[in-house]
């Protein structure tokens, strides 16, 4: 660590990004040894679809198996219960110095766990806020996320072809039906040239139902990506 980064820690002292806790200056965790020790990382069985857990010997959850999701398969690095705190500050606390962090976290595990994975990915995509939201908070999470794993992978970013060109309803006060006409039609791709032929990594904090993914990766695919897959900091195990 460069000596002026140590000066800076004393004026802004880092935290672990999980649970705000204060860490010794001059060392470079992310994680407290309590959360270490105590946050579990997305191992085992997992549905081979959506990324949640599952206990029984099938391919995919239940969720899965009767949705009809487009996407190729996804991948979360935490539950959402265990990171709801974390991915709460983050989101509404603006806590934009936590993205490089959780970014490196996250590109970290995706080396790690999925290599082959990383190593394919041709183009990085966030999920996209709608721009006037986006002016309201000052940012969009899963673009600051986007730019940092792109970093961390070595593989380009795209932020601004992939548009959410319409507000909507927040998701989580509809039921599924709803949740479908509700983002059907909300995003639109600028430069298809960007995306033909690619396989292409969608970016986003948490994965819940599905249904901004799936409309995302319909957008995608009709824009003649090759492959849609997507990665999430958590999942929703139960919507």
């Amino acid at each position: 660590m460069r000596f002026c980064d140590i000066i800076l820690q004393w004026f802004y002292p880092p935290r672990c990004i999980l649970c705000g806790k204060l860490l010794p200056i001059g060392k470079q965790e992310i994680l407290c040894n309590e959360c270490q020790n105590t946050v579990q990382w997305k191992e085992g069985a997992v549905c081979q679809k959506c990324g949640r857990s599952i206990y029984t010997s099938e391919e995919y959850c239940e969720r899965c198996q009767k949705a009809n999701f487009v996407f190729e398969k996804g991948i979360a690095v935490f539950s959402y219960s265990d990171v709801k705190d974390a991915i709460a500050h983050f989101k509404f606390h603006y806590w934009k110095r936590d993205a490089v962090p959780l970014a490196k976290l996250m590109g970290d595990y995706l080396l790690t766990h999925y290599p082959k994975l990383a190593e394919q990915t041709e183009l990085l995509i966030p999920v996209p806020m709608y721009e006037k939201k986006q002016k309201i908070r000052g940012f969009n999470q899963s673009e600051l996320l986007a730019k940092a794993i792109s970093e961390r992978i070595e593989k380009p970013c795209s932020v601004n072809n992939l548009k959410r060109i319409r507000n909507t309803q927040p998701q989580s006060l509809l039921n599924a039906e709803q949740r479908k006409q509700n983002i059907k039609g909300a995003f639109i791709v600028e430069n298809v040239e960007e995306i033909n032929g690619k396989t292409v990594l969608l970016i986003d904090d948490v994965f819940t139902t599905g249904t901004t993914i799936n409309e995302c990766s319909k957008v995608l695919y009709e824009s003649g990506a090759k492959r849609v897959l997507f990665f999430s900091l958590a999942v929703a195990e139960s919507t």
